[in-house]
């Protein structure tokens, strides 16, 4: 038998950029189709703590985000350079057949490395705002995917944000909050700011349950927090203290679960969490990233909130500012089942076909791998 096709992933510097990539891997290999995956990626820890958990190799790139700063410039040309030759001598190594890059700096030089060496490229941009990167290389794909419509990539196909099937809730609430520890019985308010970058909102809750009202804000439900390593026990002191329900944890690892177990949720609208929120019928109170100068996570959840189906507040990054922003939009949402059920509704009405199996079909297309015959009819 021939050896198995290796196929390049590009993607890195948060999950957001991996997670995608692992969707697609998965639907590829439930068809049947034998490959070699090699994830490139970022120096970041995050990265390899994904890749090591997941049992998959790869390469970590040197590439740095873009900074127009006199003195990171250069070290952002070298660095390129330097990703882009480690990317293409991987190509010749391999003979790799095909990449998927998901955006971001990890995929500038990886797509350059790509187009150089003449294999095909599928470029996936994730965010409603495409990023320097994403514009640039949009240049040098062979094809090009966006989970937002926009004019910057206005001859890309519209795809939704390609999901693993393990975020997707499969119990019912009371089973998977069973399953979770928590009480079946109660509403649950999920809370997590993602792979990077949740602290303003582990710092809110951890303000707002000290206060006088938070005790009827949560009469008849439980939280599910995700405060990331650093947060958790200071956090879970104040749950404690204040009497508030449920389990308060640096990760899950079972979004799935909490999905399912979730009756509404507080989180950032980077674009997984809107595509999982959206695939799992969840509103969601998004608190976009504060730091972003193009603001893309606000522009990412717009869909669903002009819908009507989700809130979109402003992170006001001070806990006490925070609280008071959030403390009007919990209670409306918290105490209106009528509400919750209504956008839950137009969740699952308007919600997208995952587009990890549009892209998983790009790959078999351009490489020619053999896939299992009812493979394709349960598509």
């Amino acid at each position: 038998m021939p050896p198995s096709p290796t196929i390049l992933f590009a993607g890195g510097g948060s999950g957001g950029h991996i997670y995608p990539n692992l969707a697609v891997l998965e639907r590829l290999q439930q068809t049947g189709a034998e490959v070699v995956p090699h994830f490139l990626v970022s120096e970041r820890a995050v990265d390899d703590a994904i890749l090591r958990k997941e049992g998959l190799g790869g390469s970590a790139l040197p590439a740095k985000p873009l900074s127009m700063r006199p003195d990171r410039l250069w070290a952002f040309y070298t660095a390129y350079k330097r990703s882009e030759k480690i990317v293409y001598d991987i190509i010749q190594k391999t003979g790799a057949q095909a990449m998927l890059a998901t955006g971001g700096f990890v995929s500038g030089p990886a797509v350059a490395a790509a187009a150089r060496a003449g294999i095909a490229v599928a470029l996936v941009s994730l965010d409603a705002v495409p990023g320097k990167s994403n514009r640039w290389s949009a240049r040098s794909a062979t094809d090009l995917f966006t989970a937002y419509e926009t004019e910057m990539l206005s001859k890309a196909q519209i795809i939704s944000v390609p999901l693993r099937q393990s975020v997707i809730a499969a119990a019912s609430p009371q089973d998977a909050r069973r399953a979770l520890g928590l009480d079946p019985d109660l509403q649950t308010l999920l809370i997590f700011g993602g792979s990077q970058g949740g602290g303003t909102i582990n710092e809110a809750f951890a303000e707002l349950v000290t206060r006088a009202a938070a005790k009827d804000l949560f009469r008849g439900w439980q939280v599910m927090h995700l405060t990331g390593e650093r947060d958790r026990e200071a956090i879970k002191a104040n749950y404690d203290q204040a009497g508030v329900p449920g389990r308060i944890e640096a990760f899950c690892n079972q979004m799935g679960l909490a999905w399912a177990a979730a009756s509404l949720a507080v989180c950032r609208s980077g674009a997984g969490s809107v595509a999982e929120s959206w695939a799992n019928a969840v509103p969601c109170v998004f608190m976009p990233y504060p730091y972003h100068k193009d603001e893309h996570q606000r522009a990412n959840a717009a869909p669903v909130v002009n819908r009507g189906a989700g809130l979109l507040l402003k992170d006001r990054i001070e806990a006490q500012a925070n609280v008071e922003e959030l403390m009007g939009p919990l209670r409306s949402l918290m105490h209106s089942e009528l509400r919750l059920n209504q956008m839950r509704d137009i969740l699952r009405a308007s919600a997208a076909p995952d587009g990890a199996g549009v892209l998983a079909d790009w790959l078999i297309g351009v490489t020619g791998l053999a896939v299992r015959p009812e493979a394709l009819m349960e598509r």
